[in-house]
């Protein structure tokens, strides 16, 4: 059980994100080793309910070691973890 610990912080620890800016209609996040920066848009879906978008504005830093897709999932888990927490989507 504790490999299995250490081993989950240790991927916990490679997809860190933090926020760089939060607004009532987007935000936008950023993975702090490897520079990659995704822009979420909030939109209402057709039930009226405040909800990320599908898609995100990407910028990928030049010379990463992984691209910006394989962090996509875990940008979009962040942000809306983050969205909820300041009341941007329902």
């Amino acid at each position: 059980m504790v490999l299995f610990l250490l081993f989950s912080e240790a991927t916990m620890s490679a997809h860190a994100f933090e926020v760089l800016s939060r607004a009532r209609n987007e935000i936008e996040v950023c993975h702090t080793a490897e520079g990659h920066r995704f822009k979420f848009f909030v939109i209402t879906n057709a039930h009226g309910k405040r909800i990320l978008s599908e898609s995100a504005g990407v910028v990928a830093k030049e010379g990463a070691t992984h691209t910006a897709e394989f962090f996509s999932g875990s940008a979009r888990a962040f942000a809306i973890t983050v969205a909820h927490r300041s009341h941007a989507i329902d």
